[in-house]
């Protein structure tokens, strides 16, 4: 699956690759970048390196899935979004970032979409959950657009730049998402 492509008409996801690197390094030094994530802040040159390499040998274990994110009209690198099975559970947690001058534009519900349907089409997942922090409400728009529930607050769930964190957490079944796929299939098929 190394060379696995998910696409539709915004962007192209792709497995990260050692040229992806610069423009993570540009992307990631906005402060709302960290603030949202757990992407380090600073962050060192190295660390793009890293995070690629770790990113294909994972990849290549089948322990996640992590892609870059690429916009189709500009044709310019947009940010990461993976998916973290826990095989044992047949679920998946996703994690994200959109560079900041390409938030607005709908990309990262554009990927979720697409992660999701790899996740549960290719990878027959059962479960796929993501959060977010409070202070960022945009994100929980984002998986709800995707289809994924909010389920509920993980209290002081993380520790994120040193202290405790809440996360609200929000997940997808299996059954849920072929119910939305089953209903968008009838409305193309009715228009």
């Amino acid at each position: 699956m190394n060379h696995l492509k998910l696409e539709n008409e915004a962007l192209i996801m792709r497995p990260l690759e050692a040229r992806d690197c610069s423009a993570i390094l540009d992307l990631v030094v906005a402060p709302e970048i960290a603030a949202n994530t757990f992407v380090p802040q600073p962050y060192p040159p190295e660390a793009a390196d890293e995070f690629v390499r770790l990113g294909r040998e994972r990849w290549r274990d089948d322990e996640a899935y992590v892609f870059g994110i690429v916009e189709k009209s500009s044709q310019c690198f947009a940010g990461c979004m993976g998916l973290h099975p826990a095989a044992e559970h047949n679920r998946a947690e996703v994690g994200y970032w959109i560079g900041k001058p390409f938030w607005g534009r709908g990309l990262a519900t554009s990927a979720l979409r697409l992660l999701l349907q790899f996740g549960f089409e290719t990878l027959e997942l059962n479960r796929v959950e993501a959060g977010h922090f409070e202070h960022n409400p945009s994100s929980g728009r984002v998986m709800e657009k995707a289809g994924m529930r909010f389920e509920g607050r993980r209290r002081q769930y993380v520790m994120h730049h040193e202290q405790p964190k809440d996360l609200l957490w929000y997940a997808i079944l299996r059954v849920d998402y072929l119910a939305r796929s089953t209903a968008k299939r009838k409305e193309t098929a009715e228009d």
